[in-house]
């Protein structure tokens, strides 16, 4: 009887060291949210609300159109920047924001100073894909998830719920094509031409 007691009293002991002992998790914030945050707090910029968002991010969740497991989408407006030091500045906030694991896809700087920064990596047999747009003094930030698989299937049959999204009707040919009912018929009609 005495061991059990013992027991108890070094399982609980332990227990309680290894709850204590644990260092605090200082968990480094996404790669989407440090983004974010560097353009609220190095250009001023203040997030525009979208209503309705959480719902359509709800659905997405749910119904997973087109492969798209999820996104989220931060839009800015007031940003108060200078456009010779704006790219310098992105670009390190992209180096210190992604890991190794993310790829640059996509930069882009028009003349009139709009530019565009897309990242993507793999996560198993999805694939996260980060897009930062800057205007004059305007801003995105879109982030999804999605299964390449599902959005090349979608790409060749779009169909939601069942409904087909393509604009054709199969039974009728498109305005572009010419039918051409009997192939010999035209062939006779050339002769005699």
């Amino acid at each position: 009887m005495l061991t059990k007691k013992k027991l108890i009293i070094m399982l609980s002991f332990t227990l309680l060291v290894f709850t204590f002992a644990v260092p605090e998790a200082s968990a480094k914030p996404s790669e989407y949210k440090m983004l974010v945050n560097h353009l609220k707090t190095k250009y001023k910029a203040k997030k525009v609300r979208i209503p309705m968002l959480w719902l359509a991010r709800f659905a997405v969740s749910v119904v997973r159109p087109a492969g798209v497991k999820s996104f989220s989408v931060t839009l800015f407006e007031g940003l108060q920047f200078s456009r010779e030091s704006l790219d310098a500045e992105m670009q390190s906030a992209m180096k210190n924001s992604f890991s190794a694991d993310w790829s640059p896809i996509l930069r882009v700087r028009s003349k009139t100073g709009e530019q565009v920064y897309m990242y993507m990596r793999e996560a198993g047999n999805s694939v996260k894909l980060t897009v930062v747009t800057i205007n004059k003094e305007n801003a995105a930030i879109i982030r999804a998830t999605f299964n390449p698989d599902k959005l090349a299937e979608f790409m060749n049959d779009p169909k939601i719920f069942g409904i087909s999204l393509n604009d054709n009707d199969e039974r009728k040919p498109s305005k572009d094509v010419k039918v051409v009912e009997n192939k010999d018929e035209d062939k006779d009609e050339d002769k005699e031409n």
